[in-house]
């Protein structure tokens, strides 16, 4: 009788170790630029866009926050508020225009029902929470 061939058993633990390498080394890119979630850019992505002011940095990585969702006002509108530092300011997404990337830690995206939860009424298209570096 012959003994039975250890080649199977052999091919088969080579083809798991390799599963488990490429498995294993599936990791992070680091010279990728870093992406947050779809309701925050980060405050390496606002150092990307030094020079830029935040209207043109969220059309750039965040155009879905402009979309107007929700109800609509008396006039026939609604506008997304924008929140600095916990206070809302006048003027919608255009008061955006007038501040630096460079001045920013981050921004959030906040859907209406969390910012009328956290700010009160009159956001129901939601808000853009902007926190600056201190």
């Amino acid at each position: 009788m012959k003994p039975a061939s250890a080649k199977p058993t052999h091919i088969l633990l080579v083809a798991s170790c390799l599963a488990l390498a490429a498995c294993a080394s599936g990791g992070t890119n680091d010279s990728a630029p870093r992406r947050g979630s779809s309701n925050q850019i980060t405050g390496q992505e606002l150092q990307d866009a030094v020079g830029q002011d935040l209207l043109t940095v969220v059309q750039r990585l965040r155009p879905q926050w402009l979309v107007v969702r929700g109800g609509v006002t008396a006039q026939g509108r609604t506008s997304i508020a924008v929140i600095l530092d916990g206070v809302r300011q006048q003027g919608g997404v255009e008061i955006l225009r007038t501040m630096k990337a460079s001045d920013i830690q981050e921004m959030r995206f906040m859907n209406a029902r969390d910012a009328t939860t956290r700010y009160g009424t009159g956001m129901g298209a939601g808000a853009i929470e902007v926190i600056t570096k201190r």
